[in-house]
């Protein structure tokens, strides 16, 4: 595990440009000396936030104003800072006037050069005493106090997240498109993935009237499936109102006319929705904002508990998501392509390995999740028939395939456990060599996923259902030439079907077991880095290839504790070269107008693609003054890592290996910054 924590002619010349100087200083000096806006003067934090909450409480009874003490503080410096300049100004004309009336008189000239030398030399130490006020305001969130009336330039003192924000890692696990995500496709789909399984008729209309084979209604499907499919008379329907899933413009607070909604079920459980707006987005000649409204009548299937709310224990007020995007004016018409894969082309793995598939966009996670199943044609298929797996000697793999990463990586983690890894983690593998009679020590794979069918040679446009496409409908681009060609869909899968728009390739499993741990060598910020802007970049780079999906346990502590914790999801990018991997952790702005303290975590859930954790933990020292970033810590540069010991000090605990646990290290890293 690794842990860390996150200021004459000559004289007309010269009275000339005095007077340019004196109204230079007295413009600067009058805009100084404005008072606040009546709408600035009240407070800088969010209405519903705590600090405003708290001050709402004893305002009342007392009759005290709600006014902010860091607001007052500035008002009486800008009061003198501005009475001082007012002086100055006054000296700077009384000297001025002397030199202008002197005639001639020598000593009044020099009367009238000391009072302005002595003047300027005020207007030097006011203009220092003006750049600390303003550095000390900037730490204090009040830099948009001085030389801004209206309180345009404001920034939130505590809170700068959203309400119901946090829910963002706790409640919801991911979404697209991403919170303030610009220039989104007007005929994107809208997808959720939750943290925990829901209900699916909490929220979903079985319009449609389908069912299954059991006679109960099935929620989150479409009928007529094809090239022929309404989306509205064929498809369930999402619940109307603020308890449910709502998708409205913010500029006019319409809702959309309606939306399809499908259900991507893993094992039968549904984690993942996908959202299908009736009508490309607003606007073709404008960019629009919208926002989607996730509410507490959404419930977890949790039969033991009741089927609680997705929001139970949260306050009222916070017991919601939202978040905001803005569309472009054009249609995505550009298909996804397969970025990379592990187990890599024509490459031998241990059989501890995961598989995964990276993509270069989002992808509609609709018929890729779930698990293999045997065919009569000696292939297994996933259900749904859009991903194909082919062994020689090997059995079926038993696990899941889940769509994770902002539905760019799509990873197979087999469930057949083979051992333990060094936390006392199981590690999984993929059969190798395991049906009667096999008598070998590796075997071949081959894997082929299924591109969608499209409407016409000339348009990468899909039909619903018919295989792998982006949240905007285009097919997947097999071979990435940029040109639509359609596989046969009647031949035989293995080899008959090997060919574009199809993605498939080739790889051989030993029957070895890699244990070979991961380490961290960079984290941003650094280990105690300071003075860390709001939007920040957040990550760490891992010294192997990583599985994407447990970046999601990544945690992060604060301390004072906020009243909405910070929001962050991570992303994932693969270093091919390398062979390490960079994650993101995208995030609600950190607060920088207080002191506050950050405590990442880094634990044994996360793991390589072969199920290796972290230990003894292994990770970079320090950081870089001038990036913020921590120091490289790799085999080259061992004096640059927290190198733990395993069994003697297999923990890091800001930088510093030792014996304790997480629990001890964040209460003494609590306890020592206060």
């Amino acid at each position: 595990m690794l842990q860390w924590s996150l200021k004459h002619k000559r004289n007309g010349r010269e009275i000339k440009t005095t007077a340019r100087f004196w109204l230079i200083l007295a413009v600067f000096f009058y805009f100084l000396t404005v008072p606040l806006h009546p709408a600035a003067a009240q407070s800088i934090a969010a209405s519903d936030s705590s600090l405003n909450q708290g001050i709402a409480v004893i305002q009342q009874p007392l009759g005290l104003p709600a006014t902010d003490i860091r607001l007052i503080i500035a008002n009486i410096i800008r009061a003198a800072l501005g009475l001082l300049g007012l002086v100055l100004i006054v000296l700077f004309l009384y000297g001025g006037f002397l030199y202008m009336t002197s005639g001639g008189n020598e000593e009044q000239v020099a009367s009238a050069k000391k009072i302005l030398v002595n003047a300027s030399i005020g207007l030097g130490i006011i203009l220092s005493a003006y750049a600390i006020v303003l550095f000390v305001m900037r730490l204090l969130g009040l830099s948009g106090l001085i030389g801004s009336e209206g309180g345009a330039g404001l920034t939130a003192p505590v809170e700068d997240n959203f309400r119901g924000s946090g829910a963002l890692g706790s409640v919801i696990k991911d979404h697209y498109p991403g919170r303030n995500q610009k220039d989104v496709s007007r005929n994107t789909k809208i997808a959720v993935t939750f943290r925990k399984p829901i209900n699916p008729n909490s929220f979903i209309i079985n319009s449609n009237q389908s069912k299954g084979s059991d006679g109960n209604p099935i929620y989150g499907d479409c009928l007529n499936q094809g090239t022929g499919m309404n989306w509205e008379t064929d498809c369930d329907q999402i619940k109307s109102g603020a308890d449910y899933i709502t998708l409205a413009r913010i500029d006019t607070n319409e809702i959309i006319r309606g939306a399809a909604i499908l259900a991507s079920y893993e094992s039968g459980k549904l984690y993942t929705i996908v959202i299908r707006p009736y009508d490309t987005l607003d606007s073709p000649t404008a960019k629009i904002p919208y926002r989607v409204h996730v509410g507490k009548g959404i419930t977890i299937n949790d039969p033991n508990n009741g089927n609680p709310s997705i929001f139970k224990g949260r306050p009222a007020g916070r017991d919601l998501y939202e978040w905001d995007f803005t569309t472009d004016t054009a249609l995505d018409t550009v298909p996804p392509r397969v970025s990379s894969v592990f187990p890599s082309a024509g490459a031998t793995e241990a059989k501890n390995s995961a598989i995964q598939i990276d993509f270069s966009e989002a992808i509609d996670p609709i018929g890729l999740q779930g698990a293999f199943v045997s065919t009569a044609a000696g292939y297994y298929a996933l259900r749904g028939n859009n991903i194909f797996l082919k062994s020689g000697k090997s059995g079926l793999p038993v696990g899941t395939f889940r769509l994770t990463n902002g539905y760019r990586t799509l990873e197979f983690t087999p469930s057949k456990e083979c051992g333990d890894n060094a936390c006392g983690g199981k590690i999984y593998c993929l059969p190798v060599c395991d049906l009667a009679g096999a008598n070998c020590d590796h075997d071949d794979y081959k894997i082929l996923l299924k591109a969608a069918t499209t409407f016409s040679v000339n348009s990468f446009e899909a039909a619903p259902f018919s295989g792998a496409m982006d949240l905007a409908g285009n097919a997947l681009d097999g071979n990435s030439d940029g040109r639509v060609q359609a596989a046969s869909s009647t031949a035989s899968v293995f080899p008959g079907q090997e060919m574009p728009d199809n993605y498939f390739w080739g790889f051989t499993l030993n029957d070895k077991v890699d244990l070979t741990a991961p380490y961290i060598q960079r984290v941003f910020p650094g280990v105690d880095a300071d003075y860390i802007p709001a939007n920040a970049d957040f990550g760490l780079v891992f010294s192997k290839r990583m599985l994407a999906d447990p970046m999601y346990a990544i945690g992060v502590e604060e301390q004072p504790a906020p009243a909405e914790p910070l929001c962050r999801v991570p992303r994932v990018s693969f270093d091919l070269l390398n062979g390490t991997t960079l994650t993101r952790l995208e995030h609600c702005p950190f607060v920088d107008t207080a002191r506050h303290y950050y405590f990442p975590t880094v634990d044994s859930q996360v793991e390589d693609v072969h199920f290796n954790c972290f230990y003894p933990g292994k990770g970079p020292l320090g950081f870089d003054p001038a990036t913020k970033s921590s120091l490289v810590c790799d085999d080259q540069r061992p004096n640059q890592c927290c190198a733990a010991v395993a069994g003697t000090a297999p923990f890091c605990c800001d930088g510093t290996a030792s014996l304790t646990d997480q629990k001890t290290c964040l209460t003494n890293l609590r306890a020592n910054s206060p």
